[in-house]
């Protein structure tokens, strides 16, 4: 059978995604100052031409990156997961975050790059604040869905207003990469557990009523 062709707007959108993870990959190594387009473009396998088809310039692109890497954060902690997983809700959301936690102090590199986004890429100037904006109000409405199934359910305090507790948890979790990201020692347990007091009725599978 042959194979079909790819479109044009398919090819340029691969394009620009090639783009996208390459400079993901270039600021995680070298930091979101240092590598130069030139280096990002060669490491894509395009051209500086190909880049300004999609990209205004540095601060359009790295707007993109920033979107890109918060998106595959938020859609991995934020996940509810499929019906087969038993991590799923709020009580699955907070235990990804952990673990991303856990992970991010050994510096593995997706969290890495978020650490270096979160603690100062964000606060450049242009364009770039404009995508967080976006994700952190998605991340609040998808926390808050949660949240209010939750309590539907009967796992979650009802009285907590499902639309602060997603905005509550939201910053936390910023913050938390922030300033994990920045040296602080804390034991994650503890941490786990207080979440787990506050918000279930019980403890998540636990067999209490």
């Amino acid at each position: 059978m042959a194979v079909k062709p790819k479109t044009r707007e398919l090819a340029k959108q691969e394009t620009r995604e090639a783009l996208i993870r390459a400079g993901m990959a270039a600021f995680t190594e070298e930091g979101v100052d240092l590598p130069s387009l030139d280096a990002i473009c060669a490491r894509a396998g395009f051209t500086r031409g190909a880049f300004y088809v999609h990209f205004k310039d540095r601060d359009d692109f790295f707007s993109a990156v920033v979107d890109q890497a918060l998106r595959d954060f938020i859609n991995w902690v934020i996940s509810t997961g499929d019906s087969g997983d038993s991590r799923g809700g709020l009580s699955g959301v907070i235990e990804r975050f952990f673990a991303a936690l856990t992970e991010g102090r050994k510096l593995t590199d997706p969290h890495k790059l978020l650490m270096q986004i979160a603690a100062r890429g964000v606060q450049r100037g242009g364009q770039a604040g404009g995508p967080y904006k976006i994700l952190i109000r998605s991340a609040v409405e998808r926390l808050t869905q949660v949240a209010r199934q939750g309590q539907e359910e009967g796992v979650i305090k009802r009285d907590l207003e499902p639309e602060q507790l997603g905005l509550l948890l939201v910053a936390s979790a910023v913050g938390f990469v922030v300033l994990f990201g920045g040296g602080l020692d804390h034991n994650l347990e503890d941490l786990r557990a207080l979440c787990a007091r506050w918000l279930f009725r019980s403890a998540p599978n636990s067999n209490r009523p």
